[in-house]
């Protein structure tokens, strides 16, 4: 099986951001409750934008939720 050229540097990228996260919460002294409130929210942000692309994209801008 030929793996897509963006496999692995997608995987590299994951875990990079899954051992910061960890130190983050290490540095911080989070609660697991505190770490995926911190997570929902910003993944609440990158959802936002994907769905405006999505809706208006010749107009990112424009809200989701809009006409």
């Amino acid at each position: 099986m030929k793996l897509h050229p963006r496999t692995l540097p997608a995987q590299r990228a994951s875990n990079e951001i899954e051992g910061a996260l960890w130190a983050l919460a290490d540095k911080h002294n989070l609660t697991y409750g505190e770490m995926m409130s911190a997570l929902t929210r910003a993944m609440q942000s990158v959802v936002k934008y994907l769905i405006r692309s999505e809706r208006h994209p010749d107009d990112p801008e424009k809200r989701g939720d809009e006409e």
